[in-house]
C-alpha cells in the first residue's frame, strides 16, 4: 500500500521523500533568506511597473502625441483584458506541477517575456497616426500578460512558502519595505533623467532600458531563494480546473469583498499616479519640485511595513484597513483644498501622509492568505493561486478604471499636447489628481464594513485548517 502510494505520488512529479519535507515544514517559519528572496520578486517588478505607472501615459501623450482620449480608451480595454488573464493564471498555478513547485517556476518563465516587451512598449517607431495607435495595443497588452505571469505567481508564493500567518505579514512587509525603497529611489532619480537625456522619446526607453536591467537578477534571486514548503490537499489530488477554482472562489464571500475594495483602492491610486505628472508640471506649475514630492510620498511608503504589523496585532486587518483609508482619503482631500498655489511645503508634507496612510493594499495582501485558508476551511480546497488571481483581477480592474479615468476626465476639461494652461485647467487638474482619488478612497471602506475575518476567527480557522493538514498528511504519507 505504501508503495502504491509511493508511485502514485511519483506520477505526480513529487517524490515521497519531497512529501515527507513537505509535512514537516507545515508551520515552520521562513528564514531570512525566503523573505529577502520574496522582497527581490517585488523590488524587480517595481522597476518595471514603476515605469508603467507614472510614465506610460505621459511616453504616450506627451511623446508619442496619441491624444488623451485614445490612451484613457487604450488604458481602460488593456487593463480590462488582463484582468480576465489575472484568475485564469491564478488557476494554471494552481495546476501546475514542477520540480520546482507552483507559483516558484513563473517567475523564471515569465521574465523573458516581461523584459523583451516592457523594451518594445516604450519603443517609438515611425508609424502612421493608426499605425502607432495599433502599435501601443498590441504590445502594451503583451507587457500586462507578461507581468500579470510574474505578478500573480509572485502573490501566490507567499501561501506557499509557509503555513504561518505571523509569518505571511513578515514576509508581505518585507515586500512592501523594498518595493517603498525602490520608489525612494525611483522617484528621486527618474524624472531628473528624462530631463537629462532632453526629454523625449529616446529619453523615455533609455530609462525604461536600464529599469529593466536592473530587474532581471532581483526577479532571479527570488526564484533561486524561494522555496516551497506548505503541503496542499491538490497535491495529492489532479489539477483543478480553472472552472472549479471559480466556483469555489464564489462560495468564498470574504474574498469578494475584498476584491471590491480592492477595485476601488487601485482606481483611486492609478488616477493619481497616472495623472502626478500633469499635476506637477501644469497644475502647481514646478516641475522642478516632481522628484522631491514623489520622494516624499514613497519615505511615507517606505514606514508603512514598519506599523502594519502592530497596527493589525491591536486593531485587527479589517479596522486596520477601514482606518488607513479613511486617514489616506483626508490626506488627498487636504491636497485638494490646498489648491494649484498651495506652498510647496505643504504639498510635500501632505504627500508624505497620502503616502503614510496608504497601508491598504499591504494589510489586502495579508487578509489574502486569511481568505485563502478560510476557503479551505470552508470549502476542503487551498487555492493560493485562484484566490490571489482573482485579486490581482481586482487591482488590474482597478487599474483599467484608474488609468483611464484620469486620462479621461483631463480630455474632458480640455487638455491636449501644446494646450495653453489657464487657471480653471490648473483647478481641473488638481481636482482630477487630488479630489477624485479621494472619493474613490473613501468609498472603500463600504465593503470592508461587513467583512468578518477578524484575529480572534482566523485563530479558531488555522487551527481547524491545521488539523486537517495532520490528518491529510498521515492519510497520504507512510512510513515504511
Amino acid at each position: 500500500m505504501i508503495q502504491a502510494r509511493k508511485r502514485g505520488h511519483r506520477a505526480l512529479g513529487v517524490s515521497w521523500k519531497g512529501i515527507v519535507a513537505m509535512a514537516a515544514a507545515v508551520g515552520v517559519k521562513s528564514k531570512y533568506l525566503a523573505r529577502f528572496g520574496y522582497m527581490s520578486a517585488e523590488m524587480g517588478t517595481t522597476f518595471s511597473f514603476y515605469m508603467i505607472s507614472s510614465f506610460l501615459s505621459v511616453f504616450y501623450t506627451d511623446a508619442v502625441g496619441l491624444t488623451p482620449m485614445v490612451v484613457s480608451t487604450l488604458m481602460l480595454v488593456v487593463r480590462v483584458i488582463d484582468a480576465v488573464a489575472a484568475p485564469i493564471m491564478g488557476g494554471i498555478i494552481d495546476g501546475t506541477r514542477s520540480k520546482y513547485g507552483r507559483a516558484r517556476p513563473w517567475l523564471l518563465w515569465g521574465l523573458p517575456f516581461l523584459v523583451l516587451l516592457s523594451i518594445l512598449t516604450f519603443s517609438d517607431f515611425d508609424f502612421s497616426g493608426a499605425g502607432k495607435v495599433m502599435y501601443a495595443y498590441i504590445t502594451y497588452i503583451g507587457l500586462e500578460f507578461a507581468y500579470t505571469l510574474i505578478d500573480t505567481s509572485k502573490a501566490a508564493l507567499v501561501n506557499t512558502i509557509t503555513a504561518d500567518g505571523d509569518e505571511r505579514v513578515i514576509l508581505n512587509s518585507w515586500r512592501s519595505a523594498g518595493a517603498a525603497v525602490i520608489n525612494i529611489v525611483l522617484s528621486a532619480i527618474t524624472m531628473p533623467i528624462i530631463l537629462f537625456l532632453g526629454n523625449d522619446s529616446g529619453a523615455y526607453q533609455i530609462t525604461n532600458v536600464i529599469y529593466i536591467i536592473v530587474c532581471i537578477p532581483l526577479i532571479l534571486c527570488s526564484f533561486l531563494f524561494c522555496k516551497e514548503t506548505v503541503v496542499n490537499v491538490n497535491v495529492f489530488d489532479k489539477p483543478v480546473r480553472f472552472s472549479e477554482s471559480l466556483g469555489s472562489l464564489v462560495k468564498n464571500p470574504m474574498l469578494l469583498l475584498l476584491v471590491v475594495s480592492s477595485t476601488l483602492g487601485t482606481a483611486a491610486s492609478l488616477t493619481r499616479v497616472g495623472t502626478q505628472v500633469y499635476y506637477y508640471q501644469h497644475s502647481l506649475q514646478r516641475p522642478d519640485l516632481a522628484g522631491t514630492i514623489m520622494v516624499a510620498y514613497q519615505v511615507g511608503q517606505f514606514l508603512v511595513p514598519f506599523v502594519v504589523p502592530a497596527l493589525i496585532k491591536v486593531a485587527g486587518k479589517k479596522m486596520s484597513m477601514i482606518i488607513a483609508n479613511l486617514l489616506d482619503g483626508g490626506a488627498l482631500l487636504v491636497l485638494f483644498l490646498l489648491g494649484p498655489d498651495a506652498n510647496p511645503i505643504l504639498v510635500v508634507i501632505g504627500s508624505f501622509f497620502v503616502g503614510f496612510f496608504a497601508m491598504t493594499a499591504l494589510i489586502m495582501f495579508s487578509a489574502t492568505s486569511d481568505c485563502v485558508e478560510y476557503g479551505y476551511y470552508r470549502n476542503g480546497k487551498r487555492m493560493p493561486g485562484a484566490s490571489v488571481g482573482v485579486m490581482a483581477m481586482s487591482i488590474k480592474l482597478g487599474l483599467a478604471v484608474g488609468g483611464s479615468l484620469g486620462l479621461f476626465l483631463l480630455g474632458l476639461f480640455g487638455y491636449h499636447q501644446g494646450v495653453v494652461v489657464d487657471e480653471a485647467m490648473r483647478e481641473n487638474i488638481n481636482f482630477v489628481v487630488n479630489a477624485v482619488p479621494a472619493i474613490l478612497t473613501f468609498l472603500c471602506v463600504l465593503p470592508l464594513i461587513p467583512y468578518k475575518l477578524t484575529n480572534k476567527r482566523m485563530k479558531e480557522i488555522n487551527a481547524k485548517n491545521a488539523e486537517a493538514d495532520a490528518i491529510l498528511a498521515s492519510r497520504n504519507v507512510g512510513v515504511d
